[in-house]
């Protein structure tokens, strides 16, 4: 007799299903090869030697100009691997897995369809992002930004949307959103780009909670509901309190990161602020005639211009002048050489009385501010003057879509690590994961030691091409999607809206909160990218084609978790109609039939 699966026991096998392409991704993340730039002294190489420290169990070791610079979020992930015995790889796959995850788990309480909820899950865990090279393959911080903002996010939607449950059911994902966004405040020292989420639905769950829950609760339940909506920026307070007093106890200063806070971050942003006799492009930040006019304003400035006139030179291209933000790596390279800083607090006290000097010669009038009216959108850029800002919100709008039908999201099988032998054999040991060296006329003399066979380093890319290859058609399903979906989910948003201006007006707001998540997430996605554009506008055009899976990566996964909420809210609000419609057309075609 031949029996037919109810859509009821297929649903048991679900999560054996998700389970087994769970595993599947972890096993495709140990297959793949992974690129390590030993040669980059501030960024790849800087972030493994934090993590050496922090295991070793002297926080971030000995200081130099470069020990405060980045934040400590990608040393941790790194440490954590390896206190928990896994591959680098396994636990990003892990966190991209965790957060797919997390939000399906958000959303449940509004969308409870099992074969959808599992849909968006697959759809999530093999997210492009997740699967590109400069993002995934690189042994840099940006691999775990796509991970961590779907696990932010996905917390602080879940907290939003069990606001009304009882406490501890809300407890949980306070905690979650409160700790993960602590740990990606840490990740990058621009990570300020998603407070303006967090504070908004913040101050949405609380006044909620106060204007419409205050007749449910007495008042002590009311502070304790208040308490936990308020608790993720409370535990990201304490974090960073915590970072700084921990880097007080080692260097006796009080700050998470000198990019951003203490001397050397006013400095640089003054800097940033002196006008010039000299007229260059965009792309000089700091003119050269600039850095001349300081040095002879600040006698501090003065002992070390010998070494700072030097590394100028090194670092200057061809006009003469340094683009972008590469003066502050010079500085930091010229007070590191002069031994003029050996500490932490030499090192602000230096930075302090250039910065005296230069504000008394501000005061003066030896040195001028500009007046030309620029908006200076971080203290660690250039202004950018008003006229600029409609080419870059254009900018911004293209690249939000080549982003949303995942552009340059591929992996590859030949991606190249760099730098000595000795560097990429430390870093790929302590990560535990495969990389392709380089080949032997690209080490440098001093590393070729016993290498007899250049042959043998093609062995990781040749074991990896088939996986490499399987995942880039996964991928490129996305990219044909991709836009499509975007474009549907811009019209599910229009549909919602006016469902929203509509039921505002009978004095329903059940979809209200929905909406406010979803235009949150889009705009956070507008808002990372238009910062994006301003940091990067100076790189050169060969630059230009990494920055959308770069720096923009975290871009991509909003607007994937964008497409998504916008489709499935618009969907679940539109639910009641559909019904009623049905509903009509079998009573109307009942009527006919009798």
């Amino acid at each position: 007799m031949h029996t037919t699966l109810s859509k009821k026991d297929f649903s048991r096998y679900l999560p054996f299903l998700l389970l087994v392409m769970t595993v599947f991704r972890v096993l495709a993340g140990l297959r793949i090869p992974y690129m390590i730039l030993a040669n980059q002294r501030y960024d790849d190489r800087l972030l493994f030697e934090n993590a050496y420290d922090l295991l070793s169990g002297v926080w971030l070791g000995s200081y130099d100009s470069y020990t405060l610079a980045k934040g400590i979020g990608y040393p941790l992930f790194l440490v954590l691997a390896k206190k928990l015995c896994l591959p680098y790889s396994v636990l990003l796959s892990l966190l991209q897995a965790a957060g797919a995850w997390l939000f399906v788990r958000a959303v449940s309480v509004r969308w409870q369809n099992p074969y959808g909820q599992a849909i968006l899950y697959l759809l999530l865990l093999f997210s492009p992002i997740s699967l590109t090279l400069l993002v995934t393959q690189r042994l840099y911080r940006m691999a775990i930004v796509p991970g961590m903002v779907l696990v932010v996010f996905s917390s602080m939607i879940g907290l939003t949307l069990r606001k009304e449950l009882p406490l501890k059911k809300q407890l949980p994902w306070a905690f979650l959103t409160g700790l993960t966004l602590a740990f990606f405040w840490q990740i990058r020292e621009d990570s300020v780009w998603i407070l303006p989420f967090i504070a908004v639905m913040t101050v949405w769950n609380v006044g909620y909670v106060i204007l419409v829950l205050h007749k449910k609760l007495n008042t002590k339940a009311l502070l304790l509901h208040c308490l936990t909506m308020l608790l993720p920026l409370l535990l990201l307070f304490g974090a960073n309190t915590g970072v700084s007093v921990i880097n007080r106890i080692h260097y006796g200063v009080f700050l998470n990161n000198d990019r951003t806070e203490g001397n050397f971050a006013e400095l640089m942003s003054l800097l940033y602020h002196l006008d010039s006799n000299t007229r260059t492009n965009p792309d000089i930040w700091i003119s050269r005639d600039t850095i001349v006019r300081a040095e002879a304003a600040s006698p501090t400035l003065q002992q070390i211009q010998p070494l700072l006139d030097s590394y100028t030179e090194d670092w200057a291209t061809r006009d003469g002048e340094i683009p972008g933000d590469h003066f502050s790596w010079v500085l930091r390279d010229a007070v590191q050489d002069s031994g003029i800083a050996p500490n932490a607090v030499s090192a602000q006290t230096f930075y302090g009385n250039v910065l005296s000097e230069l504000r008394a010669a501000v005061a003066s009038g030896e040195l001028t501010e500009k007046t030309d009216g620029a908006l200076y959108f971080s203290s660690q850029s250039r202004g950018v003057l008003p006229e600029e800002i409609p080419g870059i919100l254009s900018d911004t709008l293209q690249n939000i879509w080549k982003i949303a039908g995942y552009t340059d999201c591929a992996l590859s099988s030949s991606a190249k690590s760099a730098g000595r032998l000795s560097d990429i054999r430390r870093m790929e040991s302590f990560a535990s994961c495969l990389t392709v060296y380089p080949t032997l006329s690209q080490f440098q003399a001093a590393d070729y030691d016993s290498i007899e066979d250049e042959t043998l380093y093609d062995f990781n890319e040749i074991y990896s091409s088939g996986m490499v290859s399987l995942l880039n058609k996964s991928n490129a399903i996305y990219q044909l999607l991709g836009q499509p979906m975007f474009l549907l989910a811009l019209l599910a948003l229009c549909v919602l809206t006016v469902r929203v201006i509509h039921g505002l007006f009978h004095g329903d707001t059940k979809d209200l909160e929905l909406w406010i998540l979803t235009c949150g997430i889009l705009l956070s996605a507008v808002l990372l990218r238009f910062g994006c554009g301003l940091f990067t506008a100076w790189f050169s055009e060969d630059m230009q084609k990494f920055i959308n899976s770069f720096y923009s990566c975290g871009v991509y996964i909003l607007l994937q978790m964008f497409k998504y909420l916008a489709v499935i809210t618009t969907a679940a609000s539109l639910q009641p109609i559909r019904k009623q419609y049905f509903q009509n057309f079998r009573n109307s075609h009942k009527e006919k039939e009798e």
